[in-house]
């Protein structure tokens, strides 16, 4: 018994070990994250320690034991958002970016937005991601995720493929670098068959306002996200795949110290 105790104690050592390691390099040029775990007040702590906190406007409410990992926000589909206002500090003069984000929809086939950096005016510009209900491409796609961003470049549109709408929690990362095409991961797979793909431009983007999590290029009549968003993350360079499917296992521990902590000491009650 006791060897088997001994067993399992370095096995656990080994397994915090590596996912430590997984949650430093995750660290690395991070700009923004918002864990969302709040479950009072109206400011979203940014746990990056960039101190780039954003406000709960509208009816965005928190939904603390809703979310993919620990709480979320819940966002009506009315004229909920929540919004960094000093976004454009950190968005405007990126080479490269990764937005990783957990979302949970109450309904598919619509054109509801997920992130956007200026105030929702029609038109897919500046940094944003949503979900599309009919792509503007000849090629027809329908119920997809769509992309887009503005550099000193030119502009840079994305249409995935059809039909990956969902109401389930989806994970989804999308991804550039100066002078390339953008990327979209659903679910820690990469999209290698979207309905449009603008070929890359160099250039730094350019145009943002401000960081607005809930909405999109769409919203501009009073709608936003309807569902739950979790676990945003914004980083200044392109994730390696094995990170993205690190974050896309949903499984990452926040203090592995303390959980390892935990369960030793369960262990041992179960020896004693």
């Amino acid at each position: 018994m006791r060897n088997q105790l001994t067993l399992t104690f370095f096995a656990l050592i080994i397994a915090v070990l590596f996912s430590s390691i997984a949650v430093a390099s995750l660290q690395n040029g991070l700009i923004v994250y918002y864990p969302f775990d709040e479950a009072a007040g109206k400011t979203a702590s940014d746990d990056s320690k960039n101190n780039n906190d954003a406000e709960l406007m509208g009816n965005a409410a928190w939904a603390p034991k809703e979310g993919k990992i620990g709480g979320a926000i819940k966002f009506d589909g009315g004229d909920s958002s929540a919004v960094d206002e000093n976004g454009a500090d950190y968005i405007n003069g990126l080479e490269a970016f990764t937005i990783s984000v957990w979302v949970k929809s109450d309904s598919a086939g619509h054109d509801r937005g997920i992130v956007f950096a200026i105030d929702p005016a029609g038109g897919d510009n500046v940094f944003g991601l949503r979900y599309d209900a009919a792509s503007w491409s000849t090629k027809g796609g329908t119920n997809l995720v769509k992309g887009a961003i503005t550099t000193t470049g030119g502009g840079q549109a994305y249409e995935g493929k059809s039909d990956v709408q969902t109401t389930e929690w989806q994970h989804l990362v999308f991804a550039w670098r100066s002078g390339e095409q953008l990327a979209l991961y659903i679910d820690g797979e990469l999209d290698d068959n979207p309905t449009h793909n603008d070929g890359g431009k160099e250039g730094k983007i350019s145009g943002a306002t401000k960081l607005i999590i809930g909405k999109g290029a769409k919203d501009n009549n009073g709608t936003s996200w309807p569902g739950l968003i979790d676990e945003f993350r914004l980083y200044d360079r392109i994730l390696e795949e094995k990170e993205i499917m690190d974050l896309a296992s949903g499984a990452l521990p926040v203090e592995p110290t303390e959980k390892l902590a935990t369960t030793w000491a369960n262990l041992k009650q179960k020896r004693d």
